[in-house]
């Protein structure tokens, strides 16, 4: 199985990423067993709040499967995939974190940054290294605006620079950093606290805090479709 769904105590559901032969990346099956998931537990009045992480250590995730073939709109299809994903992290009412070990690279990072809060291992990175294969994100670019700053998008998106756990913490892209033999432990006893908190007001402060940027993205991932066809024209 692609993602692994484990329930911990304190009405806390772990998400992990299970591919880590393929460095956790977000395959069609993967983007939709997470929208799935984060859908399920939306609805189970028993989540209290979910935890996302990756298997292996290594890897959170190694963003878009670049070898997965979807036929002759195989580039279209994998980005309506992770808008999905995107767009179901966005969603989801209650709350949700990242539990980051090793590196978040491109869509990998874009989940990171889409979780409530991203706790991580002092090892861990993030970088969003599409520029440097010629491919335009505007995707990228929003989230970094709204969760980050500028700087951290021309850092991180033009760039190309790698941002370690430290400089993710220092620029507001993490929440916490933790010594990998406490990473889980904290992360768990986060997630029951927020997810002790009152439902109904975490739910509106979240949608609220997510409005602009979940209108910003469909229109995000259209630019970035009329960006490719573009290139694909020349």
């Amino acid at each position: 199985m692609s993602l692994h769904c484990e329930t911990l105590d304190g009405g806390v559901l772990r998400l992990t990423l299970d591919r880590p032969r393929s460095a956790n990346a977000l395959d069609s099956a993967l983007n939709a067993a997470l929208v799935a998931a984060l859908e399920d537990a939306a609805r189970d009045a028993a989540v209290r709040a979910v935890l996302l992480t990756g298997a292996g250590g290594r890897v959170f995730s190694a963003g878009a499967n670049l070898r997965e073939d979807l036929g002759p709109d195989t580039k279209r299809l994998r980005r309506e995939a992770l808008l999905r994903s995107l767009l179901a992290m966005l969603d989801f009412p209650k709350p949700l974190l990242a539990v980051v070990r090793g590196k978040a690279v491109g869509g990998g990072g874009m989940l990171v940054l889409l979780a409530d809060e991203a706790l991580m291992e002092g090892g861990a990175s993030l970088s969003m290294p599409e520029i440097g294969h010629g491919m335009p994100s505007p995707i990228g670019i929003s989230i970094l605006m709204d969760r980050g700053s500028r700087a951290a998008a021309q850092a991180l998106m033009q760039a190309a620079e790698s941002f370690d756990a430290a400089r993710c913490l220092a620029a507001g892209l993490a929440a916490f950093v933790h010594d990998d033999a406490a990473l889980d432990a904290a992360a768990l006893d986060r997630a029951r606290r927020l997810g002790a908190l009152d439902a109904r007001c975490f739910a509106a402060n979240k949608h609220w805090m997510n409005a602009r940027l979940r209108a910003e993205l469909p229109l995000a991932a259209a630019r970035a479709a009329e960006l490719a066809e573009t290139a694909h024209a020349h």
